[in-house]
């Protein structure tokens, strides 16, 4: 909670290129979640919600479905899950972060195709590129791990360096990686690179807007929108204290889940 305290004190003393704004309130989803943690917008313009429901037990975590305006479709529309976290898609596939195990559904079937054990301690977020090469970020280690499409793993740049590595999120050739800070990685020359004051940091959620516009959620934080240092929104709001938020460009929406609250939040972006 500290460094969530710090990034309120940073933004009440009106924070250097960034502008606090009430966040426009589309809708709020609330009745059967359990620990929200990830909100994946899908091709169809639904919205695939993973729910924790207590990470000691196993079984009891579950996707559930929502319409684009918020309305339950199918509370559980994968359950006996463990602990599902982060997730991705690509060409039909949902790709879900469960317990340090990668999960492979078909979509919109949800058949699961495939498990693969990863070698992480806390497996967290999950990115995918188009050549369907697999980025999990691995919380315990500080790292983040690569599967290659044969299966193989190693540590992306050989070594941990991504203290508290949490949300991911790919860009063409660019990997960002959240954690105490917001990371930038060239994955054609590995080279590495801070982006934004010291003041975004414990990054869940990584978005980018066509615009180019990157969303960021710091842990139990506001939604930030950032173009440069000098160039940043806060949003934030009551009950806005968001998971690992996400982005559905063609509905202009950020879908916030509020976590322990067991809430979705839907924050309109108008410009």
């Amino acid at each position: 909670m500290s460094t969530f305290l710090s990034i309120l004190a940073a933004i009440n003393f009106a924070t250097a290129g960034a502008t606090t704004v009430p966040a426009d309130i589309a809708w709020v989803a609330e009745g059967g979640f359990c620990e929200p943690e990830t909100v994946l917008p899908l091709p169809d313009n639904t919205l695939l919600v993973s729910n924790v429901c207590d990470f000691r037990k196993t079984g009891t975590g579950f996707l559930t479905l929502l319409s684009a305006q918020g309305e339950t479709l199918d509370w559980k529309i994968v359950d006996g899950l463990d602990s599902p976290l982060g997730m991705a898609m690509l060409d039909g596939s949902v790709y879900l972060v469960d317990n340090n195990r990668l999960k492979v559904f078909r979509w919109p079937e949800y058949e699961l195709l495939k498990t693969v054990d990863l070698e992480t301690s806390v497996a967290n977020d999950i990115a995918v590129s188009s050549q369907g090469v697999v980025y999990v970020t691995d919380s315990g280690k500080h790292q983040v791990i690569r599967l290659m499409p044969d299966g193989s793993q190693s540590v992306l740049t050989g070594q941990a360096r991504f203290k508290n590595a949490n949300g991911i999120a790919i860009d063409h050739d660019q990997l960002y990686v959240g954690g105490e800070r917001l990371w930038r990685v060239n994955l054609v020359n590995g080279s590495v690179e801070t982006v934004g004051p010291e003041w975004i940091s414990d990054i869940d959620g990584i978005e980018f807007e066509a615009n180019g516009t990157i969303q960021v959620t710091p842990v139990a934080g506001p939604l930030i929108r950032y173009r440069s240092n000098s160039d940043i929104e806060v949003l934030s709001g009551e009950g806005i204290s968001s998971a690992n938020h996400g982005w559905a460009e063609n509905l202009k929406l950020a879908l916030v889940p509020t976590g322990f609250d067991n809430k979705v939040i839907a924050i309109r972006i108008s410009n």
